[in-house]
């Protein structure tokens, strides 16, 4: 089996300490890590469709921005954990971003618990 290491070696760049202090008022629902490693955010619907709903719908956009975060799917809660390197970077950082979309795009049932 061959691989593709063309994009190993261009890993995206950490977040600078001024971007981190950013992603804490940016995104108050999520927890991330005091070392920056990792965010992640549990997210609550009324229904477990509806948090199917919304997996299929990130999907589709984790698979456009080739960032793939780590997805846990139970009953109606769907809990996300980000990291791409050894820290949050800013391909991290839109991935949030496309979450918060989504969540305000449903249909208002969503909630987020840090």
């Amino acid at each position: 089996m061959m691989y593709n290491t063309s994009s190993m070696a261009s890993l995206p760049k950490s977040l600078q300490k001024k971007e981190q202090a950013q992603l804490l008022k940016r995104f108050p629902g999520w927890k991330i890590a005091p070392d920056f490693s990792k965010a992640t955010v549990t997210i609550s619907f009324k229904r477990h469709v509806d948090a199917i709903v919304f997996i299929a719908r990130l999907g589709i956009q984790a698979e456009v921005h080739g960032h793939h975060p780590e997805v846990v799917l139970t009953r109606a809660k769907v809990k996300l954990t980000t990291t791409t390197n050894k820290q949050l970077t800013r391909q991290d950082a839109a991935l949030m971003k496309h979450v918060e979309l989504l969540i305000k795009a449903g249909d208002n049932s969503a909630t987020t618990e840090a």
